[in-house]
């Protein structure tokens, strides 16, 4: 029930009528006046007459004239969106149709509020535009706008691909409007975005993902992620933390299954390079049959092979080549290294290949592996100017403590005691003839170590550099300068001066690209015709061998010092001058979408000219000859590889693919003179006026070939390599010239399989791949195929023509060798892959091995070139591993670790027994096995050395030869390095950086008895280590660890034994006692940085300013008794030096 108040009680009507009537009216005045204001509104006119104003400008302008406010999602209105318009004195409608007209919105008015919304898109338009494809364009670049060649652009879940130009630009024809594309690039995370017919630049940030790191691989680049082939890189950041002057030192533990040897502490010295071990079985130069090989890896500069591969550059001994026999190597491991030429600090990564798949595209070139050295290029932007600045100082890293002159006085007089001798100053009376017991000062004391190579040195190294350019035109030129001294008393050094350039073009239609990268340079060698590194073992006693004048002492007191004269050959300077000049051109064409045609020619020559002399100052006054020495030596190789290069969309997949081929020459000539009858040292320089012997060679190796591969990566999941090449070589006869090679590989991402996703979501990379191919090796002398003669020097001429003799036997039979590479590899990422692993293992088998066969003497050849059924195997197994254990942000750390083990076998080798190898290998054994006796130990009676017979007895003499042919010799130490690797931590905190690397290995080795029972025994007229005091036999019954003294080769033999001190010596020498456990970890480098506050640098406008302190081989552990076990022995080699270095790096 309702109640009508207005009816109560004493109300008139009259009164109630009234009230109903105002209220009536007031509700009629107030509509007419709401009707009247909104009228009044949409009334307000509207002018605006502008250009190319955004769409925002404009609305908000209407906003002002009208006081409408405008309300839309900020997304559907960009901010560099445009119109035209011109309207005046218009109203609120009409100005929002002309502002939208012809755009994809339309607008509700709502009081005072304006919506703007997209207009709804009908059936049939969402039809129409899904069929309509358009061409996609854009520029692809870092984070700092430096642009990215080779990115790929891809559309998603679709079939259109291609790849960026060089300045970063690409086209994509036929897109669909709606589509999206993925776009990528090794090393940087993808992006993903909507296709659109500009797209601008888009920029790509860095991946800190270990799998997107770029690889420099044969013909190309690739990535940890898509790769199936056994590849390591070392980058220039790990490069330029170390204080070395050959960049090879550089790659030391950094690499599994890299082997990196220095084979002396002197600057500019060779370093020998291995690749996951030997796979020949003898030397392949008819000179050399008898040394032991020693493969090392095709080296390639730039795309270029590098002439002189990595062969010693000089040919007369000096202080860097006169210990190479001892090593029994062939001279060309030895020497001055070919890579002193190469600034370290022009180097942008080093990468090596290692299996079939990554190696077999190389075809015969690459058995032994793959290094490829890729230099800096120019980057866009603006020109920046870097300068590097550093000093080091360097001391020998592994001293050895010798005896004092009392210590060594008491030693002597022990031997001759041994020996039952009186010590004689009678030079006639050779068995007891001891000026340093009966003529030399007995209290006279000179540490010879110190003296030779105990001086500290200082490396000086100065690079600098200029780079910039546009998208289509980069540069980049620097210059660089080392200089490096000797140890050794004298001035000697080793200076590098550098130049290096790379400019690059790219047409404004990014089809064409021109690239040209060269680098010259030279150095300059000044040493000495000294191999004296076992002149450190001089008697303590020794007198002055220089008189206070600084002339030399060739006698004291009736003594005859000229065997001891080191400073007579420190008199005799080698001079040695290399150029190394290598130039690489490349042009390339896009003719169609994915489609592009290039060629790469490149050409390096190295020449080194050589002087050594003898001058009359080195010599003894009563006996002058001066004597000079002369040689030329220039390498060279030319390189031409025309090639195409395909990439398209098939299914769910990208197909690419290369085909090329190779054409190279290898021209070489040398030429060598002696001149004798100088009459004054000044002239040592020339051969004018003197008696001169010449001779010359001159050699050509030609090369061709052609090769393919294909590549398909489906569903971002399955990956297959394809990879053939037909070789053909000039050292073979005609009837075998040309080889056929290949490879297959093959890897499955398992970790994008949804069940993996989804049972291991710590998973965040796993991948399993594999390879198996063959290749072959063309690596002998030219020529050997056939008949070859050799003029005889010094004879009388018929009509200027010398007699000759046959030196070669022709053979066009022999072939190539052939070996076979199984790959398998297991790489997983946890954690968003910030924890990565690696396992590999591999298996090579290398058989038709070249090798050549020693002839009897009657036939007047050494030796014959042929072909051998015998198999050597290498296998093993190589692990890494790289985490970021710490990424904070002011704080970082990273470690990085690997391991490899490599097990060498000959599994084959028929009529090993009847060979003139039956004392060198074993089949099932090491080709690297050393064979001797079986130490027992010290006699305690007779006080001479035991060794087991092959019958189980003991004897001081046993028989020579191995025990399968009669002998007492069985194996007895396996050289092959057992296992060897690295690990390093970088540190990062704030503007500070640290980075602490070591390396370690494992091997038996030569021990320091070697040496000294090798070649000089204990007791002889030499200081000995400190090691050896109070450890040998001095009387019947006692139990010692080193036999017998002797005093000189005229040791009387041992009654009962029939052998004396000096036999039972060189016995041990060749005994497991002269081997032992060689295993170390060196801190290899630390590197200490600071980076200058930019705030401080802007004040005196320096782009960047890095203070540091580098150290290199600062600290080793090890148990091998004496030396240094990198080198082992005793006095074979300068040993490893260690440096520490102070520098500064400015960028402006």
């Amino acid at each position: 029930m309702y109640k009508n108040y207005t009816k109560k009680l004493g109300m008139p009507d009259r009164l109630y009528h009234k009230i109903m009537l105002i209220m009536r009216l007031t509700a009629v005045i107030l509509i007419a006046s709401l009707m009247q204001v909104t009228a009044s509104t949409y009334a307000q006119r509207i002018s605006i007459d502008q250009k190319n104003m955004p769409l925002k400008s404009v609305l908000k302008e209407i906003r002002k004239q009208s006081g409408f406010d405008f309300f839309y999602d900020g997304k559907i209105i960009k901010d560099d969106q445009r119109i035209d318009i011109s309207i005046h004195e218009v109203t609120i409608d009409e100005a929002l149709r002309s502002t939208f007209k012809g755009l994809n919105f339309i607008y509700e008015i709502q009081g005072k509020k304006i919506a703007v919304k997209r207009k709804p898109i009908s059936l049939i338009e969402k039809i129409k535009d899904y069929l309509v494809d358009i061409n996609v364009s854009g520029l692809i670049t870092d984070e700092d706008g430096r642009p990215l060649s080779g990115a790929t652009v891809k559309v998603k879940n679709g079939r259109g691909l291609t790849k960026t130009n060089r300045d970063g630009s690409f086209t994509l024809n036929g897109v669909n409007e709606q589509a999206y594309l993925i776009i990528s690039f090794i090393g940087y995370a993808d992006k993903e975005l909507k296709a659109a017919e500009n797209l601008g630049i888009i920029k790509l940030k860095l991946s800190d993902n270990p799998l997107d790191e770029i690889r420099v691989i044969a013909y190309g680049t690739d990535s940890k992620r898509f790769s199936v082939g056994s590849v390591s890189t070392v980058t220039a950041k790990d490069i330029e933390k170390q204080p070395v002057s050959n960049l090879l030192l550089a790659l030391q533990g950094q690499a599994p299954g890299l082997a990196i040897t220095s084979t002396s502490g002197i600057p500019g010295s060779q370093v020998l390079v291995q690749v996951r071990g030997q796979n020949t079985l003898n030397a392949t130069n008819p000179n050399l049959f008898l040394k032991k090989p020693y493969d090392q890896p095709l080296f390639i500069v730039d795309g270029v092979p590098f002439a002189t591969q990595n062969n010693n550059v000089n040919q007369f001994a000096s202080l860097l080549n006169a210990q190479g026999g001892s090593a029994n190597l062939s001279p060309n491991a030895v020497g001055i290294s070919p890579f002193n030429n190469l600034d370290p600090a022009d180097i942008e990564s080093i990468s090596i290949l290692k299996d079939a798949d990554a190696t077999s595209i190389y075809g015969s070139q690459g058995a032994n592996g793959v290094i490829l050295i890729t230099t800096k290029k120019g980057k866009p932007g603006a020109t920046t100017f870097d300068v590097n600045v550093n000093t080091s100082f360097n001391s020998v890293g592994r001293p050895v403590q010798l005896l004092n002159t009392a210590q060594y006085i008491q030693l002597r007089k022990d031997a001759f005691a041994a020996d039952g001798f009186t010590p004689s100053n009678n030079p006639s009376n050779f068995s007891a003839y001891a000026p340093d017991l009966t003529i030399f000062d007995q209290e006279k004391y000179t540490n010879w170590q110190k003296v030779i190579y105990g001086q500290n040195t200082m490396n000086t190294d100065v690079h600098a550099s200029l780079s910039g350019g546009s998208a289509h035109n980069t540069f980049l030129i620097s210059t660089g300068f080392n200089k490096s001294t000797y140890n050794y008393p004298g001035d000697f050094d080793n200076q590098r001066y550098t130049l290096h350039s790379s400019l690059h073009h790219n047409s404004n239609n990014s089809r064409l690209t021109i690239d040209l990268t060269t680098d010259f340079g030279y150095g300059k060698n000044k040493s000495a015709g000294f191999g004296g590194a076992q002149s450190v073992i001089f008697s303590p006693n020794l007198p002055d061998l220089l008189s206070p004048s600084g002339s030399l002492n060739w006698s004291y007191q009736g003594v005859d010092l000229t065997s001891y004269q080191f400073y007579a050959s420190l008199l005799k300077p080698s001079y040695v001058q290399n150029y190394n000049f290598n130039t690489v051109f490349h042009i390339s064409y896009k003719l169609l979408e994915g489609l592009t045609i290039g060629a790469n020619a490149g050409y390096n020559r190295n020449t080194t000219n050589e002087n050594s002399q003898e001058p009359g100052a080195s010599q003894n006054p009563g006996n002058i000859n001066r004597i000079a020495n002369f040689s030329t030596n220039n390498a060279q190789a030319i390189n031409i590889e025309p090639q195409i290069n395909y990439n398209r969309t098939i299914g769910k997949g990208v197909f690419t693919a290369l085909v090329g081929s190779t054409y190279k020459t290898n021209p070489s000539y040398s030429t060598y003179m002696t001149g004798t009858g100088y009459s004054n040292d000044n002239f040592l320089g020339s051969i004018n006026g003197v008696s001169v012997t010449a001779s010359d060679n001159n050699s050509s190796y030609k090369y061709v070939a052609a090769f393919a591969r294909f590549n398909y990566i489906y569903d971002n999941k399955f990956i297959i390599n394809l990879s053939g090449r037909r070789d053909g070589s000039s050292n073979f006869g005609p009837n075998n010239r040309f080889g056929n090679f290949g490879s297959v590989g093959a890897g499955w991402i398992f970790s994008e399989e949804k069940v993996i996703k989804t049972s291991l979501p710590v998973l965040s990379y796993g991948k399993i791949s594999g390879s198996y191919g063959n290749s072959g090796s063309d690596g002998i002398a030219a020529y050997q195929y056939q008949s070859l003669y050799k003029a005889i020097p010094y004879v009388p001429t018929y009509q200027g023509i010398g007699p000759s003799y046959p030196s070669n036997l022709y053979n066009p039979d022999y072939s190539w060798a052939s070996k076979k590479s199984l790959n398998i590899a297991l790489d997983l990422g946890f954690f968003n892959n910030r924890l990565f692993l690696n396992a590999t293992y591999y298996r090579n088998r290398e058989s038709n091995q070249l090798v050549y066969y020693p002839l009897p003497i009657q036939s007047g050849i050494s030796s014959v070139l042929g072909n051998l059924d015998a198999t050597v195997q290498n296998k093993g197994f190589e692990f890494s591993a790289s985490s970021t254990n710490v990424k904070a942000k002011d704080f970082s750390w990273r470690t990085s670790f690997n391991l490899s083990f490599n097990r060498n076998k000959l599994l084959s080798y028929p009529n090993l027994a009847s060979s003139s190898f039956a004392n060198q290998y074993e089949i099932g054994r090491p080709t690297s096995m050393i064979y001797g006796y079986r130490y027992k130990g010290v006699n305690p009676t007779t006080g001479l050395f035991e060794f087991y017979k092959k019958d189980g007895t003991v004897s001081s003499n046993p028989a020579s030869g191995l025990a399968a042919n009669g002998g007492d010799q069985v194996a007895i130490a396996n050289r092959e390095i057992k296992y060897m690797g690295g690990f390093g931590n970088t540190f990062t905190y704030k503007q500070f950086s640290l980075y602490v690397f070591c390396q370690f290995a494992s091997q038996n080795a030569p021990n320091y008895l070697s040496q000294i029972y090798g070649s000089n025994q204990l007791g002889f007229r030499f200081n000995q280590p400190l090691a050896v005091l109070g450890n040998y036999w001095k009387a019947p019954g006692e139990v010692a660890e080193l036999q017998r003294l002797a005093s000189s080769y005229s040791t009387p033999t041992i009654a009962g034994t029939g052998t004396n001190a000096v036999n039972t010596a060189l016995k041990f020498a060749q005994s497991t006692g002269a081997y032992s456990d060689d295993t170390y970890l060196r801190i290899k480098t630390v590197s200490l940085a600071y980076q200058l506050p930019a705030a401080l640098l802007n004040k005196v406008h320096i782009k960047g300013a890095n203070v540091f302190m580098n150290a290199q081989n600062l600290l080793t552990f090890t148990n091998y008794k004496v030396g240094d076990p990198e080198q082992p022995g005793l006095f074979t080699a300068v040993p490893v030096q260690r440096v520490v270095a102070f520098g500064l790096n400015l960028k402006f």
